[in-house]
């Protein structure tokens, strides 16, 4: 499987995100995937997981589509808020609600998938950087399976970077890092402009010649896992997140 970024906000009693605060989420996230382009999957922060509720025999499954759809309509026209009138549809038995979005235990949860795409990496850490002003009553936990997130874990509230350590290895290292404000990986966008969409599947394996099969499996790099930069883990140029980061901290967990 390609490589991905997690993100999620715990539901620990202690993380907050309102009405009004994930509605600004929410359209910040609409922004971003419709304003770049994603090579390999878009943003996908959710607090609710939503399903037609089949078993309620209502109406036959296509026709229960359509009305959760009409009805969703409706009372966006009356102003309620997407968290408003996923609590509304499921009051009428229209649908079923999963809390905390992808994950159990969490407030609001997602992944994206970015494979080799770094420029796809560092917009998924500028969204969440961004959101975490938008809800600072909240931490955000994210894991990169790649490189972009020089130590992979890191939290965020309200623009402040924590850099996890789990091993004491580990920890001069990411002193380094945190002292030196250098958490992300620099990168160059321009390197990404053409860059070709992730298929899970290669269309005609079987009948391509053995010399362009050999070419295509020799790319592991495709899935994400190693890097893409120019030096010691950054490009020479382009853009650093580090510098609209509030505040970097190390902590051991």
């Amino acid at each position: 499987m390609a490589r991905k970024i997690y993100y999620k906000v715990i539901d620990n009693n202690q993380n907050v995100i309102t009405d009004e605060q994930w509605e600004q989420i929410l359209c910040l996230q609409h922004w971003y995937n419709s304003e770049f382009i994603w090579t390999a999957g878009k943003l996908g922060f959710k607090m609710f997981a939503v399903f037609p509720n089949i078993d309620c025999n209502i109406m036959e499954p296509v026709d229960l589509q359509i009305k959760i759809n009409e009805r969703r309509s409706e009372l966006h026209e009356e102003g309620l808020s997407q968290n408003q009138i996923i609590r509304k549809l499921e009051s009428e038995g229209l649908i079923i609600v999963l809390k905390g979005g992808y994950f159990d235990g969490c407030i609001a949860s997602g992944f994206t998938r970015v494979a080799d795409n770094e420029f796809n990496a560092y917009l998924v850490c500028d969204f969440l950087l961004k959101a975490s002003k938008l809800a600072p009553d909240a931490v955000i936990s994210i894991l990169d399976e790649g490189e972009f997130i020089k130590t992979q874990k890191i939290k965020l509230k309200n623009g402040i970077v924590s850099v996890i350590c789990e091993s004491l290895s580990d920890y001069p290292y990411f002193q380094t890092l945190v002292s030196n404000k250098h958490v992300f990986s620099i990168v160059d966008s321009s390197k990404y402009n053409h860059h070709p969409k992730f298929y899970h599947t290669i269309a005609n394996f079987n009948n391509l010649t053995n010399q362009n099969k050999r070419r295509i499996l020799g790319n592991w790099n495709w899935l994400g896992y190693e890097n893409n930069y120019d030096y010691n883990g950054d490009d020479f140029f382009g853009y650093d997140l580090n510098k609209k980061v509030s505040k970097f901290e190390l902590s051991m967990e």
